[in-house]
């Protein structure tokens, strides 16, 4: 099992560089433990003690924001480092981590990570530094997402057209994804039974050259399927705009070049912002449909 941890240690980034003999040390020091799907690992509040790693499976980072009510912040998969903060701070955890489906983690406690820091300060430093990345990069990611959020929440409370507001919402995503290069917001329509983009008044929405078949997509909470639906993109994020568990619509992003471009966390971001257009879109058609009326009755009293 030794030779397997120290593989996987040489997978993850804030390891990469060590010398195998270090890496050998440290693997005596990782636990190793297996958890069933939807089991929790640690909660929020708990002492911050360890810190993990994930070999096998998917663990979800989730805050509460009420008693019955969780905001997922983080999917990570194979590779991954989490609850990193443990060797920063003494306060108790500031999110629950629990497993998606059957993994396995491999655990370093505290008091055994000082004991090697103590034998190996270099090393140590060196590890310390690479978490510290890790969280100021979560950090940074964490600040664009909640600056993305807030401002497609003014843009959707601003009382514009759906159109307009769609064209500053999809500009606002491409800033907090750069590597996405192509949006679009596809909106259903009652009368044809089918999805349309929606572009904003001078037509200068980009909508995707290559073929679609919008058919394949189906309403889904759990997974929205965002394959073979954008012919020859390299890679691809849809989320579902739902409302009562009727598909409003689905905002879409790709890179038409790259495959891998994005992360778990621009998709947690499409998915929250697919949310706020989810609340907010009937009542923006509502507001439409009233000026939209307010019109043809001037129209009609100026004759």
């Amino acid at each position: 099992m030794s030779a397997t941890k120290i593989t996987l240690l040489k997978s993850v980034s804030i390891f990469q560089g060590l010398d195998e003999s270090i890496l050998t040390i440290l693997a005596t020091q990782l636990k190793e433990s297996r958890y069933d799907a939807r089991e929790v690992i640690f909660r929020e509040g708990t002492p911050a003690d360890a810190f993990y790693i994930v070999d096998s499976g998917e663990v979800v980072i989730s805050k509460a924001l009420g008693p019955m009510n969780e905001k997922t912040l983080a999917v990570l998969g194979p590779g991954s480092v989490f609850g990193e903060m443990a060797f920063f701070s003494d306060s108790p955890r500031t999110a629950k981590a629990s497993v998606r489906t059957g993994s396995t983690l491999l655990k370093i406690e505290r008091a055994d990570f000082m004991n090697f820091i103590s034998t190996e300060p270099q090393a140590g430093l060196r590890i310390l530094s690479g978490l510290l990345q890790v969280s100021m990069d979560r950090l940074e990611q964490t600040s664009r997402e909640l600056a993305t959020i807030y401002q497609t929440g003014k843009l959707i409370s601003s009382g514009k057209e759906l159109a307009v507001i769609a064209r500053s919402v999809m500009d606002e995503l491409l800033l907090a994804v750069p590597d996405a290069g192509k949006c679009a917001f596809y909106i259903y329509n009652e009368y044809n039974q089918d999805y349309d983009p929606l572009a904003a008044p001078d037509g200068s929405l980009e909508i995707p050259e290559f073929q679609t078949d919008l058919r394949k997509i189906k309403s889904s909470t759990e997974e929205f399927p965002n394959l073979e639906v954008f012919k020859g993109a390299k890679s691809l994020l849809t989320a579902p705009i739902l409302k009562n568990d009727k598909m409003l619509g689905f905002l879409a992003l790709w890179n038409m070049e790259r495959p891998g471009a994005f992360r778990n966390s621009h998709r947690l971001l499409l998915l929250s912002v697919a949310g706020q257009l989810a609340e907010a879109i009937e009542n923006i058609k509502h507001q439409q449909e009233e000026r939209d009326m307010k019109r043809l009755n001037d129209s009609k009293m100026s004759y």
